[in-house]
């Protein structure tokens, strides 16, 4: 812990992504939809997406959830516009690496890199990988994911 008592992990950059969230809400339109859920923590979030030739157009979400799964969802929405099952796919592979701690930075992840941190604290892991099974579940057409095991 730092100076102030506060993991490197919630450094500001995440911070301010729970703070003010990038993509909250609902969209006008959305052709697919996932809850996820991590029961024992206490993490929901609802994945709205608007789709166009199989590319995301459009990402929206609401979460009662930690600040890694606030922050993550929030990133996410930023990264992900334009892209197809299969580069999400690229995506979640990149983002496992870094969480556990095989891999430097991930050009793809981009801000997602900022959880690398999570190597270090395997327990919060699920919170960080919530956001993106809940968004591949609303691309595969289904509607709840939880990175709980069990």
């Amino acid at each position: 812990m730092g100076q102030s008592g506060v993991l490197p992990l919630y450094r500001e950059q995440l911070l301010e992504h729970n703070r003010v969230p990038h993509r909250w809400g609902d969209l006008d339109v959305a052709d697919a939809c996932a809850h996820g859920r991590n029961a024992l923590c206490g993490d929901e979030l609802r994945i709205e997406i608007c789709c166009n030739s199989g590319r995301i157009r459009d990402y929206a979400f609401e979460a009662e959830a930690c600040v890694i799964t606030t922050a993550v969802a929030s990133i996410l929405g930023d990264r992900v516009i334009g892209m197809d099952m299969a580069a999400l796919e690229l995506l979640q592979k990149a983002f496992e690496r870094i969480l556990c701690g095989s891999s430097g930075q991930e050009p793809v992840l981009g801000e997602l890199n900022a959880f690398a941190e999570l190597a270090q604290f395997p327990a919060r892991r699920k919170c960080a990988r919530l956001p993106l099974a809940t968004l591949v579940a609303a691309m595969a057409g289904q509607h709840v994911a939880t990175t709980e095991e069990g």
